[in-house]
């Protein structure tokens, strides 16, 4: 078995990415769920066919690195023995779901969301129309509980209001409230009337939104509602309304975040009263090898948890008995994963930079852990970090307090600033850059002494 190879492309495991290190191919797990016998069946796959390397993606995805122009036929053999292997390459892509990483473990949970993730699932892959999506474009259904995924951006989104309601969101937008049973047709209908009404150049469900929302503020409707979202600015995205439950009041969408909240990692209990909870073995960067997948699986058979990929790179074991925490994070630790919630790596984005990136200029992964002593102070007092390999910024879009922009083997530097903003300072080594920042921690800390002494 074969597939064309991109550069540049969301990947799959039928439509790779070739990258600086190889072939990138990621495996889509529905809901996440990352059974431990597939998880070390995956982490020997990496070794046979890779270079043994992982990364998670925000999508809650799990990207194998490494792979050669020779060795793809065979991993996706693999990978269809495993039942992970969609049946072509559209279907994949519009495979697009991310689901509540807890679902059916959490007891806090409004909605149990195991099964209409499923569903939908099969209803994307089941529609040649619906294969027309963007390959970025996503589905997000989230059944609250400990784990929300209100930062979470998403085209579509599907997110518990109360036991028996969703919110239904466009982009930003709040379109209203469908009750479970009519989740997926409502869904559909969005993502149909984001077919028919995008333009060639509109992608994603926020730049459809953004316009149509720009259009009506200019050319108002007078004596006539518009459909049920936000103000009533998307009619053209008002098929849905048929599902839209009435006397339910919209709400706004909380703004999309950029993957630093939670900062996942460590035991958390399942809300107050609660002998169990949940372990998030954190990725420093999203970055695991195949030694460390494997060890999870063994310690998740040990235990009886289940395996759950998360969009904050972090890979969550449940349920977890409270009385085991400190063991499991022992032996967590000792696989190199991060389970101090405090570890400034867990709040710095940071791309995998050269060699595994074909655009990187810097190792930005090893760079960022490097740096990342340097960054705590700056952390700690609230700041965000990007570490970058490229302008193209692919790790975090939106601006952060520190950014670092990889520039011939050496950094550019900007505060509060994105990734393609001019750099503040001529190119630096990570020395000269861990210097400069030291001496601006040294002259806050002796503004904020002065101040200290002057204050009556």
């Amino acid at each position: 078995m074969s597939a064309p190879l991109r550069k540049g492309w969301c990947p799959g495991a039928l439509r790779p990415m070739r990258t600086g290190d190889g072939l990138l191919v990621r495996v889509r797990l529905t809901g996440g769920a990352l059974p431990a016998g597939t998880a070390r069946a995956l982490a020997q796959a990496a070794r046979d066919f890779g270079n043994g390397l992982f990364d998670l993606s925000a999508r809650a995805n799990l990207q194998m690195r490494g792979v050669s122009d020779d060795t793809l036929p065979p991993l996706l053999d693999r990978l269809s023995a495993l039942g992970v292997l969609d049946a072509d390459e559209a279907a994949e892509q519009v495979r697009n779901v991310l689901a509540s990483p807890l679902a059916g473990l959490d007891p806090m949970a409004l909605i149990d969301v195991t099964a209409l993730t499923r569903r939908l699932e099969g209803r994307l892959t089941a529609d040649p129309a619906l294969h027309a999506l963007p390959p970025k474009f996503g589905f997000l259904v989230d059944g609250g509980g400990a784990l929300r995924l209100d930062g979470v951006e998403a085209d579509i989104g599907l997110r518990a209001a109360d036991a028996d309601v969703f919110r239904l969101t466009a982009g930003h937008a709040t379109l209203g409230f469908v009750a479970p049973e009519n989740a997926i047709e409502a869904a559909l209908d969005v993502a149909r009337a984001f077919l028919r009404h995008r333009r060639p150049d509109e992608r994603r469900m926020r730049d459809l939104v953004k316009r149509l929302q720009d259009e009506a503020c200019e050319t108002p409707l007078p004596g006539r509602e518009r459909g049920g979202g936000e103000g009533g600015v998307l009619e053209e995205l008002s098929p849905a309304s048929r599902f839209i439950r009435p006397g339910l009041a919209p709400q706004p969408s909380p703004e999309p975040g950029e993957g630093r909240a939670p900062l996942l990692a460590g035991c958390k209990l399942f809300g107050d009263g609660h002998a169990s909870g949940f372990f998030a073995a954190a990725a420093p960067f999203g970055r695991l090898d195949a030694d460390q997948l494997a060890g999870l699986a063994t310690l998740a058979e040990k235990q009886g948890t289940a395996l759950r990929l998360s969009p904050w790179r972090a890979i969550i074991l449940a349920p977890v008995p409270a009385g085991e925490a400190a063991s499991l994070g022992t032996a967590i630790a000792s696989l190199g994963l991060v389970v101090d919630d405090t570890d400034p790596r867990l709040a710095i984005a940071a791309c995998p930079g050269s060699p595994s990136c074909l655009s990187g200029q810097a190792s930005a992964q090893a760079d960022a852990a490097r740096l990342a002593p340097v960054f705590a102070p700056f952390i700690r007092a609230g700041a965000s970090v990007h570490v970058s390999g490229c302008a193209k910024g692919c790790a975090r879009r939106a601006p952060a307090s520190i950014v670092l922009v990889g520039q011939g083997g050496r950094y550019g530097l900007a505060f509060d600033a994105d990734s393609r903003a001019p750099s503040e300072t001529a190119p630096m080594d990570i020395g000269e850059i861990a210097a400069l920042l030291k001496r601006r921690v040294a002259a806050n800390g002796a503004k904020k002494n002065s101040a200290e002494r002057d204050s009556p």
